[in-house]
Order: structure tokens, then sequence, then C-alpha cells
């Protein structure tokens, strides 16, 4: 059974009675405004397990890679906006037909069948509602479903592949966002070893014909050995097929250096999800700069698995994408318009 709405006891802080907890309330809108291209994401975290933080970024710079002794480097742009502000005052309020939580410069009031996200903040001030493009996604194989992460990690979550309207000020400007395709996304955890994990890749994409997202994880157990994990959804819009990812690959095809962080990073990758109905395949390519969730860290006295020093690195990168889905009857079902984030973690030796 498919359903377009999330219930409020869903929409709700998990594990509040634990010291140990995550949930997120996560948003995002892609669209153009008198001819630029915008990549909009807002997100309220509370908990301890990877910080109580406001997220707040609008990214529109076009990206610029120069090349460096044969090297394709990334530089950072001059204009985007992108910061994190701790916060400790979280409120909710949950009644019969909605729920609000609020931290900071930061309000999300959620309803069954619709999301409403407000920034006070006079670097990036909005006022922005997103409604279900569609049927919802939950993590895993069934609703509510703890994903088994890593070995020690547990995840359940929600994506709702969404339109947004609204409007944006910024850097003395009002956009208007006027049905952009989008994401509401809800997770919550009570256990979490973020140093199991090596990497993480997680992708939404809203195309004109389908919406989809995936999300694999490759970790390490405690006795040193792999780990595997992977989720994911697609939806065919016209033929109201909810499909379930039974197998997928991301590769990359290309590599840039990421100057903020000193390191190479991913860059375009293709995509090869395999469900009952046949084959989605496609390509990302970035168009904007990645926003950092957490400070490019070096590690460089942290031991794990006998080996010293380490990096860490988690963003969100704005992409497009192109692609086609096909049908085991050999039919090709050509994708317009694919717009989206790859979202990434990687933990490894220095």
């Amino acid at each position: 059974m498919t359903t377009q709405k999330i219930t409020i006891d869903e929409l709700k802080p998990k594990f509040l009675g634990e010291a140990s907890r995550y949930n997120n309330w996560y948003h995002t809108a892609d669209f153009t405004y008198e001819g630029t291209e915008y990549c909009l994401k807002l997100s309220l975290t509370e908990g301890s397990l990877l910080g109580q933080q406001n997220f707040f970024s609008l990214s529109w710079d076009p990206v610029e890679i120069v090349q460096e002794n044969g090297v394709a480097v990334l530089k950072k742009p001059k204009n985007d906006i992108n910061f994190v502000i701790d916060e400790d005052d979280f409120r909710f309020d949950a009644q019969n037909d909605q729920l609000i939580v609020e931290m900071g410069d930061m309000k999300v009031i959620s309803k069954e069948d619709q999301r409403r996200v407000i920034s006070k903040n006079k670097n990036l001030e909005l006022d922005l509602t997103l409604k279900p493009r569609g049927p919802i996604f939950y993590w895993g194989k069934e609703k509510g479903a703890l994903c088994e992460v890593t070995e020690d990690t547990r995840v359940a979550g929600i994506e709702s592949l969404s339109w947004a309207n609204g409007t944006i000020k910024a850097n003395g400007k009002e956009l208007v966002v006027d049905n952009a395709p989008g994401l509401f996304e809800h997770v919550w955890f009570g256990q979490l070893n973020f140093f199991q994990i090596r990497i993480m890749n997680w992708i939404y994409a809203n195309f004109d014909q389908l919406y989809t997202y995936i999300c694999h994880t490759e970790s390490q157990t405690n006795e040193g050995s792999p780990f595997h994990f992977e989720t994911g959804k697609v939806y065919l819009i016209d033929s109201d097929d909810y499909l379930f990812a039974n197998k997928f690959e991301v590769v990359p095809e290309s590599w840039v250096y990421f100057d903020e962080a000193k390191r190479f990073i991913p860059w375009e990758q293709s995509v090869d999800v395999r469900t009952d109905k046949g084959k989605l395949k496609y390509t990302i390519e970035p168009y904007r700069y990645p926003q950092l969730i957490q400070p490019p860290t070096r590690m460089e006295d942290f031991m794990v698995d006998n080996i010293p020093g380490w990096s860490s690195l988690f963003y969100d990168l704005p992409v497009k994408l192109k692609g086609k889905f096909i049908f085991k009857d050999g039919e090709k079902l050509e994708l317009t318009n694919g717009r989206g984030i790859n979202e990434l973690i990687r933990l490894v030796p220095l």
C-alpha cells in the first residue's frame, strides 16, 4: 500500500527519552528565477549524535574548475550561502492536525499532506511550502523499518519528493519559488557508529517522468570485516508504478580536487538501478559547489583498525541528471529535467 500522507506520529521527534538520538526535518528546492538556477537546502537537526544544528544553503554561483599541473581543481564560489548554526533550544508542539518544531531562526510546520519551513535568519529569510509529487518513500522494505546501515547503526526514514512554492530573501533580493521540484526528508535514529562508515552515497532525483532515491553505505564491522547496506525506490508517474531498488551501482566517471577539503572527490557519476519492471540508468553532473554539512576534518592522531591518521568529509552536492528507464520488454522511457542532490560521506585514511 502506498500513501501521499505522512502521519503526525511519524513526523514527531523520536527517542526523546534517550541521551543519544538524531532527528531531522530536511527541505530542498531546485528552481530557476530570472534565468539563474538555484539549489536551496534548509534543515533542522535535533539530538546529540550528529550535532543539534540548523543548516542554511542557497547555491547559485557557476562551478569553477581550473587545471593546475594537470589536475582538475574545484574552487570555492564567492557568493553561495552555506552556514550552520549550533542550537540548544529545541521546541515542538504536536497537535491533532499538525506538528510544529522550532529551533533558533527556523520553524517547520508539518501536516499530513504538506510541510512548511520558515527561516527568519537575516542571511537567508524564507517561507516555503512543500507538497508531495506522489507516493512517499520509506527507507527499507516496509513502513517504519529500522535499517541496519552499519553493524552498530540503525536508521529509519521518509523521503517525500515534492513541489515547492514560496519566497526567499537573500543578499537583498527576493526570489520566487514556483512549483519547483524538491524534497522533504525526515530521518531518525538512536544508534550511530559514525567511524564505521567508509563511504555513504545518497541521491534523490526529480525527473518529469519519475522520481527516485537511493542510499548505500560501505562500512567496517568492529572485527574489521566489510559491511554493505543499500536501499532505494523508484516511482513511475504515468503508470503509477512504485518500485523497489533491488540492486544498484554508482560508478564515478571523473574526479576533481576539492581545494577547500584538500582531497579528491567523485564528480560525474553513472547510476544503474534494477527493479522488477526494468532498469533505471542515469548520469550525474554537478552544477553547483558542494554544500558542506561539516567542515572537512583531518584527524592526524586518530586511529581506526590499527591505521593512524584519518580524514572526514560530509557534504551535499547539487546535481543535474540525464537518463532513461528501460522496461524488461525493451521499451525505453527517456527522462527529462533531472535535478537533485548527491550527499556523500567519505571517512578514509589520510
